[in-house]
């Protein structure tokens, strides 16, 4: 009884434990950039001549960039409520130099300019890798449904076949395999019939992929006659197929 609970607790503390770590990486990013953006007046602070490098005293537009990364990374990782409060933080870091420390002219216009091309990046990040997320877990999604699809056809009595548009076989249960052999890949009409081509006579596959459910009775090599009952299937990766069930049926006697 508790098994279940361990697990999803388990499961909840890595979930916390790596959101701590994206976290930490977050603040730290955020950190560096600002200990950068401000070094050179630290270095007047502190009284470091060694490091009075002309490079911290420049205009700061190849220094404000570096914010660019913990703005982009709060996207990719946390989502757009990140962006903007990671955004919020960052115009509170540039300001007061915008405003009372850069002796270059429009140093607010420039910050504010940064802060839009950066913040807007930011949500597109964001955005794009949601979107790449809610594909990846739709496609596990029908994936799984596949699976358990499939299982149940599996088990079933009956031969099971499916059949793409292009007449190859994508799947076949264990009770068809018992009965005509193994023949996933192959081309059904070449599998069932022995045929080089499709055989406009017999064959529902054009009709089932449009909407149809098909039924009839055929008479295989060997004596054998099933009723064949064909209806529409999407598979997993999104194309219309056949999918056919064989039931073995004893010849009616004459009266």
């Amino acid at each position: 009884m508790n098994k279940p609970t361990v697990g999803h607790e388990a499961v909840s503390g890595a979930q916390r434990s790596r959101n701590f770590r994206r976290f930490c990486v977050l603040v730290f990013l955020w950190g560096f950039c600002t200990l950068f953006y401000y070094f050179g007046e630290l270095v007047d602070f502190a009284g470091w001549e060694a490091l009075h490098w002309d490079f911290f005293y420049g205009v700061h537009d190849i220094h404000r960039l570096l914010f660019m990364a913990p703005i982009i990374y709060a996207g990719y990782v946390f989502g757009v409520k990140a962006t903007i409060i990671v955004t919020i933080v960052a115009v509170n870091s540039l300001l007061p130099r915008a405003l009372f420390v850069s002796p270059f002219p429009d140093p607010l216009l420039r910050t504010v300019f940064f802060i839009i091309i950066a913040g807007a990046m930011g949500y597109l990040t964001a955005i794009a890798h949601s979107e790449c997320e809610r594909r990846r877990h739709l496609e596990a999604l029908v994936r799984s449904e596949r699976d358990k699809l499939l299982g149940i056809l599996e088990r079933m009595e009956d031969g099971v076949l499916i059949s793409g548009p292009d007449y190859r076989i994508r799947f076949m249960n264990s009770s068809m395999v018992r009965d005509f052999g193994e023949g996933i890949g192959s081309l059904c009409y070449k599998y069932l019939c022995n045929f080089d081509a499709p055989c406009e006579q017999i064959c529902k596959l054009p009709d089932v992929i449009k909407g149809a459910v098909e039924g009839w009775e055929y008479n295989f090599p060997g004596g054998r006659t099933y009723e064949v009952v064909a209806s529409p299937y999407v598979d997993s990766d999104g194309v219309v197929c056949q999918l056919a069930t064989f039931r073995k049926i004893r010849k009616r006697k004459k009266v």
